[in-house]
């Protein structure tokens, strides 16, 4: 598929690990702008990748993030966050991005990365390995699925104002 230096530039920044949020995100990215050129580049971009499938939609992004270079230096948070997960070979994780709103809800108090374990999940998949910002409910909750064996936590930070308190030093990333 044939992609324009700004839809790459775009694609780059994605954080989304399936078709349906990575074209929400482009579609919110459209939607709240108000830059045209961004619109323009958002509503073309959705249009090469709304047909399709979810395989080969994320292999397109996949492909741009693990070889696209930005042609000077990074201007957004986004475009920081791309080339630091690029340069470090990260992989992305499902369930919240880094920035998510759900890490500066007042409410929100713990980070969790885990892997799925089992199909009686109740949140992702088996085999997916999943960043959650959750309220002490929802951590209460993640505990006891980590006890049954359906997940398995592999990360933890207690979040205070959407900062990051890890438990260890030494944290798995």
């Amino acid at each position: 598929m044939k992609l324009n230096e700004e839809e790459k530039r775009m694609v780059y920044q994605i954080e989304s690990t399936n078709q349906n949020t990575a074209l929400n995100e482009i579609y919110m990215t459209w939607r709240y702008t108000k830059s045209q050129a961004t619109k323009d580049t958002a509503e073309s971009l959705l249009k090469k990748l709304r047909p399709l499938s979810d395989r080969e939609c994320m292999d397109v992004i996949r492909e741009v993030q693990t070889n696209y270079h930005l042609p000077d230096k990074a201007r957004t948070i986004g475009e920081m966050l791309a080339e630091a997960r690029q340069q470090s070979g990260a992989a992305k994780l499902a369930g919240h991005d880094i920035m998510a709103l759900e890490r500066f809800d007042p409410d929100t108090r713990h980070m969790i990365v885990f892997d799925v374990l089992s199909h009686e999940s109740p949140v992702g998949w088996k085999g997916e390995k999943m960043r959650l910002f959750l309220t002490e409910t929802g951590y209460g909750k993640a505990l006891e699925n980590h006890n049954k064996g359906f997940i398995k936590i592999r990360n933890h930070a207690k979040v205070l104002a959407g900062n990051l308190h890890y438990d260890r030093k030494d944290r798995e990333l």
